[in-house]
């Protein structure tokens, strides 16, 4: 089974499978980075390593939108969606190239737990999620279940 990570702002939450939001973190920590060092907030270091840090914990914490202040969970939120917009221009992300990551420690066999390619339709969704959570406008799941984004078949219901 996958492992999920909670993603909430205020009342409300998602489900994100662990390595999408990995993928996409990683890819919005290094759109981040290209930000020009004097156009950089005193915040910049630290939601960069929050980014990087909720990439490789995996399933070990939720990323809480409501820790951030406006700024820092907007330029977030754009760097996720900027990061899925280049993963969906080239096809979504191949072990190969994970590999070649310098930011794991670990293989990228592991990292995508065997995965052979991520296609990027679910990192699109899930950055989407990302958003629409954060302005409150994701429509809320059934009683009793909860959106599960990132995954290989997309949103899914969980529970029930």
């Amino acid at each position: 089974m996958s492992k999920t990570v909670p993603v909430i702002s205020g009342d409300a939450m998602f489900w994100a499978y662990d390595v999408a939001l990995g993928v996409l973190f990683i890819e919005a920590a290094r759109v981040w980075g290209e930000t020009p060092t004097d156009q950089r907030p005193s915040w910049w270091a630290e939601l960069e390593q929050d980014l990087r840090t909720h990439a490789l914990a995996g399933s070990s914490f939720a990323v809480l939108f409501d820790d951030y202040g406006v700024e820092q969970k907007q330029q977030l939120l754009n760097c996720a969606l900027e990061a899925a917009r280049r993963i969906e221009t080239r096809g979504g992300v191949a072990r190969d190239e994970v590999s070649t990551w310098p930011e794991l420690e670990e293989s990228a066999t592991s990292f995508l737990r065997g995965a052979h390619h991520i296609d990027a339709a679910p990192l699109v969704e899930l950055a989407e999620a990302l958003s629409d959570l954060a302005a409150g406008t994701l429509p809320p799941a059934p009683a009793e279940r909860h959106w599960y984004f990132g995954t290989s078949e997309g949103r899914i219901l969980q529970g029930g």
